[in-house]
């Protein structure tokens, strides 16, 4: 397996999700979600049809660990470890302008 970081993925305006890439072909068995130590605002990670204010299309809300400490994550692959995740299907959001998550994904 191979692992590719998209390192922290920002949300300039909160409300508006941002799609975690635009490569509409990247097939992934493996997507990694994690709030960044510090940072003060929820994540949220969804579809395109995410709206984090009602958490319509919101599939997993993400807490922030404001002091630092372990922060919240979220864990997505396929059952049999095949590349059937397309991975520009998967958006994030942000309480707080300029914040992100950090995600990770792994291919075969």
């Amino acid at each position: 397996m191979t692992l590719t970081s998209l390192g922290r993925v920002n949300v300039v305006t909160p409300g508006t999700p941002v799609r975690i890439t635009t490569n509409t072909s990247t097939l992934v068995s493996k997507i990694y979600f994690q709030v960044i130590p510090g940072l003060t605002g929820k994540g949220y990670i969804g579809g395109s049809a995410l709206v984090k204010s009602t958490l319509s299309g919101v599939t997993r809300v993400l807490w922030p660990n404001a002091s630092g400490g372990i922060s919240d994550q979220f864990f997505l692959e396929t059952a049999d470890g095949a590349d059937a995740l397309v991975l520009s299907e998967y958006y994030v959001d942000m309480d707080i302008a300029g914040e992100g998550l950090l995600v990770s994904y792994w291919t075969e």
